[in-house]
């Protein structure tokens, strides 16, 4: 309804598209038939809809209503900007089937931060959406211009609530980086230190709750007035994805939990003896952060997929691999959560051979047991050990009864036999195509589902790093044997929940020596 809207909506200057030409061409939406209406009555549809009132009446009192009016606006003037483009681009035919997913991308770079967000949680959850909308969504723009300097310094100082000559010695008025949430300022500490800046835009929190919780009042309505849709088994299916896209981007705008996050890993490390003085995350200083500004030590180094680089850096690329793997896997396994975003501008080798992790605005959780079911299913694909393959997915919980386990390894090695056609040259330029590793997700769900089994958001994470490291193994170490080398932790016995992250473990686990040159 709303996408033939769009196509024949007129916008207000429309003119240079020919007015007379176009009208609204809308039809009063079908009466609800009988059915419908007795399920609408029903004692339990009316339970429903009162808690469903009471619900929403909760979120309408915690919006600003400035905040409602302006995203109202925003919103009217996003349509008409897209619908003109879309008119001038393709004339007066609506929006074709393969169309739509580019009208709604656009729409969501018109609206700003929120739907910027919506459009890469959407590309980072092939298992969710359609494949023509996680490709076309993961073209998403995230390029909002940067505050001014004045607009910054008063962020800093309102939350820091002292001034900022109090705190930093000197800050980069010009920002490293911006994006439609914060931008990045290097600066150096009053001890001399060197620092970066995160730094929140003003008003993207009250921004994204409105939306937010919009978008999610509507999935509510939806699943009470709608019979269950199509793609959705059971009800209740729409509000819980809606409700997953909130959490995790009202996660990503959460300064607080970003520190937490970060210093709660630092502290994990130690809890890894055979990864002290290997691995690091960059320090907070709590001092210097506050809910909307966020100061993180800076780290130098170099991307995983820059060779030559890392060889600078690193005197046997393969170890500084295996010592990022292996902090990745003991984080899934013993952590109570996993890095949920490895992309190459996230892992780094640093100048002193060390390698460390940075941002951890996106992250994931699985449980124990499935986590160490993933391993073993891993290690059973490459061996192809079925009755083990399908030991490993009734464990992890995914599967239904009386899945064809064999023919499903089959189907699935030729899925990810294709993930071996990037040409070694491309990964040795950089390149790291997002699409193509959302493709490869979105082909193992389509797969799986295909067999029943279907997988939630969170193991699509946990593939998605797992296909991360396989480029960088490719790359970096190509002649590492992933299911034998000793010194791969997912070739070691796993300890169980319970006895893990402590010295007490270092009886049951041998040590991983990892040898790195200091510049």
């Amino acid at each position: 309804m709303f996408l033939h809207v769009l196509a024949s909506y007129v916008p207000p200057h429309a003119s240079a598209v020919g007015r007379t030409a176009v009208r609204m061409q809308l039809k009063p939406p079908p009466l609800p038939d009988f059915d419908t209406l007795k399920r609408l009555a029903s004692l339990e549809t009316q339970k429903e809809l009162w808690s469903l009132s009471n619900e929403l009446s909760k979120l309408a009192l915690e919006q600003d209503p400035k905040v409602v009016v302006r995203r109202s606006i925003d919103l009217a003037l996003a349509v008409q900007t897209v619908t003109t483009e879309t008119i001038s681009n393709k004339g007066l035919t609506p929006p074709s089937a393969e169309g739509v997913p580019l009208v709604l991308r656009r729409l969501c770079e018109e609206m700003g931060a929120t739907y910027v967000k919506l459009g890469q949680f959407i590309a980072s959850s092939p298992t969710l959406f359609p494949a023509e909308y996680v490709a076309e969504f993961q073209k998403c723009l995230d390029s909002t211009p940067p505050m001014a300097w004045e607009v910054v310094k008063e962020v800093i100082e309102e939350e820091l609530g002292c001034p900022i000559a109090s705190v930093y010695k000197h800050v980069e008025t010009s920002p490293l980086a911006s994006a439609s949430i914060a931008q990045v300022h290097a600066a150096t500490l009053l001890s001399g230190e060197e620092v970066v800046i995160k730094v929140q835009k003003v008003g993207v929190q009250a921004s994204l709750r409105a939306d937010l919780d919009l978008m999610f009042a509507t999935s509510r309505v939806l699943e009470i007035l709608l019979p269950t849709q199509e793609g959705f088994e059971q009800k209740g299916e729409l509000s819980e994805i809606v409700g997953e896209i909130r959490r995790a981007i009202l996660e990503e705008v959460d300064f607080n939990l970003e520190a937490q996050r970060t210093s709660q890993f630092a502290d994990f490390l130690l809890t890894r003896p055979e990864l002290q003085g290997v691995v690091t995350v960059p320090r907070v200083y709590p001092a210097a952060s506050a809910a909307r500004v966020l100061t993180l030590e800076r780290l130098y180094g170099v991307s995983l997929t820059d060779l030559e680089a890392v060889r600078a850096y690193s005197a046997t690329p393969e170890l500084a691999l295996i010592t990022a793997l292996n902090t990745w896997v003991s984080s899934v396994l013993y952590n109570e959560w996993f890095h949920a975003d490895v992309h190459a501008g996230n892992l780094l080798i640093l100048t002193d051979g060390r390698v460390a992790f940075i941002d951890f605005g996106i992250v994931g959780s699985i449980p124990p047991a499935t986590a160490s079911a993933m391993l073993d299913f891993v290690k059973c694909y490459a061996s192809q050990d079925f009755d083990g393959l399908a030991a490993a997915l009734a464990q992890m919980g995914f599967t239904k009864e009386g899945v064809d386990t064999r023919a499903f390894a089959v189907d699935l090695k030729e899925v990810l036999d294709s993930a071996q056609a990037m040409p070694i040259e491309e990964l040795q330029e950089g390149v790291l195509d997002e699409t193509q590793l959302n493709r490869l997700v979105a082909s193992i769900a389509k797969v799986a589902d295909g067999y029943g089994i279907r997988f939630p958001r969170e193991f699509a994470l946990l593939v998605k790093q797992v296909l991360y490291f396989d480029r960088y193994t490719r790359l970096l170490a190509p002649d590492l044997d992933i299911l034998a080398d000793e010194r791969l932790m997912s070739n070691m016995p796993v300890v169980p929940a319970g006895g893990a992250g402590g010295p007490e473990d270092e009886g049951t686990r041998p040590p991983v020596t990892v040898e790195v040159e200091a510049s």
